[in-house]
């Protein structure tokens, strides 16, 4: 057999098995489609966007910035849904939108670009207030106001004092509330609070900064309120009259001063009462009304709240 006849099938064989192995270098074939049916709707500070999902993507990023900034400079959210609202704009302003899908970390589709989507300007144009009560360790109240009348709600983001907007917590009120909650803050630390007042959806003002430190304080009593209980001032021993008024917190006891003019500070004429009422006999004409305040731990005592005339 002649050897040279032999090897010659093999090494054709070889060099055909060679020539068609692939490059284990190659770039795959990029099979993540480009989002479509792009649609948006405009507020004054959202802008909502619905898109179809691109072929094989299961998550998409989405990049925005004012009109014509360079792609790869914006701000971005992913996210796995095809609808999402885009917030914290700013009312009356053309922004740039890039839609890229995701198939996988190594695959991204081409960016989709919605240009020159400018929001509404905004009706809401009054200004946003806020102030903090804390009658327990594990709470906070923060009581809000508008000056601009009707309002749907506030919304508020809050963080250790320094902390970047965007990372910190957000809360909602609830529609035309004025009180939030904040549960567990830790005393002694200072907190910062952003916040805005929606008065329609998407139609919000600016974010409005405050900050708080986290401590127990007196309560101030609220509804005072005082009437008869038998008697009558001008007969016999007097009148018993009774005191009532509400407060928030837990004080260890409330202490009520009598006055006998409509003007007069707290006077010397007291009483101590763990409730929140009492009730005071022999009470003659010449007293006109009366002052409250709460006492609390560590000796510390709220201010008075009154005078309520009677």
């Amino acid at each position: 057999m002649n050897l040279k006849s032999t090897l010659l099938p093999i090494i054709l064989s070889l060099v055909v098995l060679l020539g068609c192995s692939r490059d284990q270098n190659e770039t795959p074939a990029n099979n993540c489609g480009i989002v479509n049916n792009v649609s948006f709707q405009s507020f004054a500070t959202n802008v909502s966007l619905n898109f179809g999902a691109g072929t094989n993507a299961n998550s998409f990023r989405i990049e925005y910035g004012l009109s014509g900034f360079l792609a790869g400079t914006g701000k971005s959210v992913t996210t796995s849904k095809t609808y999402l609202v885009i917030q914290d704009l700013n009312p009356g302003t053309t922004y740039d939108f890039y839609i890229t899908g995701i198939c996988s970390s190594s695959q991204t589709s081409a960016p989709y670009k919605l240009s020159s989507v400018t929001t509404q300007p905004s009706n809401c144009k009054g200004t946003t207030s806020a102030q903090f009560f804390q009658y327990e360790p594990t709470q906070m109240i923060m009581q809000l106001g508008y000056s601009g009348g009707t309002f749907s709600y506030h919304e508020v983001e809050f963080g250790p004092t320094g902390f970047v907007f965007g990372s910190g917590t957000r809360l909602k009120g609830g529609n035309g509330e004025s009180i939030l909650y904040f549960n567990n803050l830790q005393l002694g630390q200072s907190y910062d609070f952003y916040v805005r007042t929606y008065c329609s959806e998407g139609d919000a003002n600016p974010y409005k900064k405050f900050t708080y430190t986290a401590a127990v304080i007196c309560p101030k009593p609220f509804n005072l309120n005082s009437y008869i209980i038998s008697g009558a001032c001008n007969v016999g021993m007097g009148a018993t009259r009774g005191f009532s008024w509400s407060s928030y917190g837990s004080p260890q006891s409330y202490t009520i001063s009598l006055i006998q003019n409509v003007t007069d500070p707290p006077s010397s004429q007291i009483f101590t009462t763990s409730n929140t009422s009492i009730a005071i006999s022999n009470m003659y004409c010449n007293w006109k009304g009366f002052y409250v305040k709460a006492n609390c731990a560590n000796g510390n005592s709220g201010d008075w709240a009154g005078p309520f005339i009677f």
